[in-house]
């Protein structure tokens, strides 16, 4: 059997003001970092180069939020909390616009159905990792489970 899946990660940098750092993508709409992990690399490092590259921001990774699957195209995205270390804020090739966020107005700001989702399980801060699959085209939530963080 050959297999298709992809892996993903992204990150809710947060800095010393509380405020976690969103950037406006050409295809999304405004969305937390993240992308695609490349072969042989690690998850970790994934995430803290996809944040360099979209943001211009240093961060280090605090934490695990949640995954979850497309069970339609094999895509696998994983969730962490990070916090700012350094770096100014900068665009790129991915970011239209890069800034600091109140964590009540991202939710305002991020209306992607599965960025908005996977963001409402970053800011829940009730120490679960959450765990979901969904289909994308229409968005759906095909199961949804959450664990106590022991």
């Amino acid at each position: 059997m050959e297999y298709t899946h992809f892996v993903s990660v992204a990150g809710l940098v947060v800095n010393d003001k509380d405020e976690i750092l969103l950037l406006e993508s050409p295809k999304r709409g405004w969305e937390y970092p993240g992308g695609m992990v490349e072969p042989g690399e690690t998850l970790q490092a994934a995430l803290i180069r996809e944040i360099k590259e979209e943001t211009g921001i240093d961060a280090e990774i605090t934490g695990f939020i949640g995954i979850c699957k497309n069970v339609q195209k094999d895509v696998v995205n994983i969730d962490f909390s990070c916090k700012y270390i350094g770096g100014e804020l900068a665009t790129s090739d991915e970011s239209l616009h890069v800034k600091w966020v109140n964590k009540s107005e991202a939710l305002d700001m991020v209306t992607f159905p599965l960025t908005k989702k996977r963001l409402e399980n970053m800011l829940a801060a009730d120490n679960c990792v959450r765990c979901f699959n969904f289909k994308r085209e229409p968005f759906e939530i095909v199961n949804e489970e959450k664990y106590m963080v022991k």
